[in-house]
C-alpha cells in the first residue's frame, strides 16, 4: 500500500468537511470552536489512536457545563496539513497550538485535556508556557516509557529506509485499527470508519512514520516535572482494559505527581472517554469548570 494516487489535502478537498480551517504558519490546522466565547477555554488534545473526532462524544456536555471547547487535529491527523518533515517533535506540536490559539484570539489561560500523546502535548505545553494552562485533565496519557519502544521491531520500523517500506506495505487499515483501544464493538464499530476518512488523502502514512521517529513519543518526564512545580491542578484518568499504555505507568505519574486526581474508568480501554462518556464527560466537566 501507499498514497499514490491519492488526493492532497487542499482548500478544494477540504470543501464540504466538518469543522473549520486556518491557515498556520506551520500548515493548515483543522478545528473546531464551540460555546460562549465569554466562557472559560477548554482545549481538547487527541491521541496517536485516531484524530479529532475521538472527542464527538465529549464536547456538547462541557459546553452544556459552562465551558467554551476547542478541540483540533494535530498537524499529521485528520484533516490538518501532513508536512513533509523527517521528523514531528514536540516543538512542532508546541507551536502548532501557540500558533492556532494566537490566531483564535485566546490569550488568557486556558484548562487543557489531553488524551494518550496528547496528554504529553498538553502537558508539555504548560510547562513551556508558564501561566497559560489553568488546569489540566490527562486521560490514559503518555508520561515515561513507550510500550515496545525498545524492541527490535520498533527499531526496524523507524530505520532510514526500512521505516519507508514498511509504511508502504501496511495497510491502511492496520495503521487505523482500534481493536486496541476499546473494549465494547458498538463504540470502536462508530468510530473506526472515522478513523479511517483521514488516510483517504495522500501523507499520512509519511505523517505516522514522522511521528514515530520524533521526540514526542520519548519520555516527557521534564513537561510533567514543571506542571508539578507551577502547581496546576491536574485530573487523571484511566480505563481499567487500557491494552495501550499499563497501568504500571499510571502508577508512577501517581507517584510523580501525588497531589492529582485520579479517577479509574471500570471495564473500558484506551479510549474510556469515547466509549464511556456518559461517566467520562461528568468527571472532566465537573474539574475543568473548576
Amino acid at each position: 500500500m501507499s498514497d499514490q494516487g491519492k488526493p492532497r489535502l487542499t482548500a478544494e478537498t477540504r470543501q464540504g468537511l466538518p469543522g473549520s480551517f486556518l491557515d498556520l504558519p506551520t500548515g493548515v490546522t483543522h478545528y473546531e470552536l464551540v460555546g460562549d466565547r465569554d466562557a472559560p477555554t477548554v482545549v481538547l488534545v487527541h491521541g496517536n489512536a485516531a484524530p479529532y473526532v475521538t472527542w464527538d462524544r465529549t464536547v456538547a456536555g462541557l459546553v452544556d457545563a459552562g465551558l467554551r471547547v476547542l478541540r483540533y487535529d494535530v498537524l499529521g491527523h485528520g484533516f490538518s496539513d501532513r508536512p513533509d518533515l523527517p521528523t514531528y517533535d514536540r516543538s512542532l506540536y508546541d507551536t502548532q497550538l501557540t500558533e492556532l490559539l494566537d490566531a483564535l484570539g485566546i490569550t488568557g489561560p486556558v484548562r487543557m485535556a489531553g488524551s494518550s500523546q496528547g496528554g504529553s502535548i498538553a502537558a508539555c505545553f504548560a510547562a513551556s508556557h508558564p501561566g497559560r494552562v489553568s488546569r489540566l485533565a490527562l486521560l490514559a496519557p503518555f508520561f515515561d516509557d513507550l510500550p515496545g519502544s525498545g524492541s527490535v521491531l520498533f527499531r526496524i520500523v523507524t530505520a532510514r529506509g526500512l521505516g519507508e517500506l514498511a509504511q508502504r506495505i501496511v495497510p491502511d487499515r492496520r495503521l487505523a485499527d482500534l481493536a486496541d483501544a476499546m473494549v465494547d464493538p458498538g463504540a470502536r464499530e462508530a468510530l473506526q470508519p472515522e478513523v479511517m476518512r483521514q488516510f483517504e488523502f495522500e501523507g499520512k502514512r509519511r505523517a505516522v512514520l514522522a511521528n514515530l521517529r520524533g521526540d514526542a513519543l520519548r519520555p516527557a518526564t521534564a513537561c510533567y516535572q514543571a506542571v508539578k512545580e507551577q502547581g496546576i491542578p491536574v485530573l487523571l484518568t484511566y480505563g481499567t482494559e487500557d491494552q495501550k499504555l499499563p497501568e504500571a505507568q499510571m502508577r508512577r505519574l501517581r507517584e510523580f505527581l501525588p497531589d492529582l486526581e485520579y479517577r479509574e474508568i471500570e471495564g473500558v480501554g484506551h479510549l474510556a472517554h469515547y466509549e464511556l462518556p456518559d461517566v467520562v464527560t461528568p468527571i472532566l466537566a465537573r474539574f475543568l469548570a473548576g
